[in-house]
């Protein structure tokens, strides 16, 4: 892979990710994003991917100094009895000091090049509104939306920030707090629509569910349920070894949630958590299978919900990506879109999936049109989020 390795004139060399550039490549990573990820969240991610043969980084180095890197995640991307390669652009970084001279462009160029007439069909990412532009002239096109429902249970995180002003904190605070209450209320008055019939435990809630509590991830089950029924739309192919690999990531801590109905599994949810840089506790439901939705599904899932929303209550914020569970369930659990205020004042990031077809005919794969939304799965299994 060496003969990728190019020099301009200006000094800089874009090539292949060797490993005496890891601590480099960790270095430029706090640099850039502010955190600290070590060697072994590196080899997990990128070295230890189990669907590529070779660790796939481009980096460019100047004077001996790493100062931009290009990885790429390794999916398996299904959609109905077809299975292809796909890569994502993730941990995209370039110096500060060596900014608006190219080196985004030529990492990316020279890893179209090299992944052109090759295994990969597609690349796929969710970049946002600064970064989008380049991916699109660089041919990748808008799919579509890709929205987030977050439960806001201790609103001050948006203010861990020491140089917002505390007068502006203030204000805040006292609109959000009895906004989230009333939020979370209607988790204790909901419509009744996601109710199993059975007896109640106590608390209004239907038992016709057993949940079970399992420490990591138990793929045994989450493969079966995913076999049952898999959509027949684009998304990553939830074998044992997806399992395996995708949720190990040592960043988080992870549980599963299986919901059971007459001792047969029925649904279950990967949830994990981690505690970010400036003290924010995230709890993520990561994934939830079966993708596909049914009325069975949807009372387990309900049932699920309950129990984990009750469990992590002293996470500061927990997540789900649209489409996991329905939106009016969310709703009724006090899930609130990123999409919509008051969430969608808090960031100006705007982010869209986008993809660049390599090796597959007409922006298809099987008869699924890449270029539409609705030919898409997307949870955080799919999504670079650690």
């Amino acid at each position: 892979m060496s003969t990728v390795n190019r020099t301009a004139e200006d000094g800089y060399v874009v090539r292949w990710y060797e490993e005496r550039d890891l601590s480099g490549f960790l270095s430029l990573d706090r640099a850039v994003f502010g955190r600290n990820r070590s060697e072994r969240w590196f080899r997990w991610k990128y070295v230890d991917n189990p669907y590529i043969d070779h660790v796939p980084v481009f980096v460019v180095e100047k004077d001996g100094e790493i100062v931009g890197t290009r990885p790429f995640l390794a999916f398996r991307m299904r959609t109905g009895s077809e299975t292809v390669l796909a890569l994502q652009p993730a941990d995209t970084m370039v110096h500060p000091e060596h900014r608006r001279r190219g080196l985004f462009t030529r990492m990316t160029k020279h890893a179209i090049d090299h992944y052109a007439g090759g295994e990969p069909a597609f690349f796929f990412n969710f970049p946002n509104q600064r970064s989008r532009p380049g991916y699109l002239k660089l041919g990748w096109q808008i799919v579509g939306d890709r929205k987030t429902y977050y439960r806001i249970q201790n609103p001050s995180v948006f203010f861990r920030d020491a140089r917002r002003g505390k007068r502006i904190r203030s204000r805040f605070l006292d609109f959000a707090t009895p906004f989230v209450r009333r939020l979370h209320g209607l988790n204790r008055s909901r419509t009744g629509r996601f109710r199993t019939n059975g007896p109640s435990d106590g608390s209004g809630t239907p038992t016709a569910h057993s949940v079970t509590r399992y420490s990591g991830v138990e793929t045994s089950i989450l493969t079966e349920l995913y076999r049952a029924t898999p959509p027949d739309v684009v998304h990553a192919l939830r074998d044992e070894t997806f399992y395996r690999w995708r949720f190990s990531s040592p960043a988080w801590e992870r549980e599963t949630y299986v919901a059971r109905e007459r001792g047969d599994g029925v649904a279950a949810i990967v949830v994990r958590t981690r505690t970010t840089s400036n003290g924010v506790t995230v709890t993520q439901l990561a994934d939830v299978v079966p993708l596909v939705e049914s009325e069975s599904r949807s009372r387990a899932v309900a049932r699920l919900l309950d129990r984990i929303v009750r469990e992590y209550a002293g996470s500061d914020l927990i997540s789900v990506t649209q489409g996991d569970l329905p939106d009016e369930l969310l709703r009724e659990f006090g899930f609130i879109s990123d999409a919509v205020p008051p969430l969608s004042w808090m960031s100006d990031f705007d982010c869209r999936l986008v993809a660049l077809p390599l090796n597959c005919e007409n922006w298809s794969l099987g008869d699924k049109r890449l270029s539409q939304r609705s030919n898409w799965h997307i949870s955080f299994g799919e999504r670079d989020t650690a």
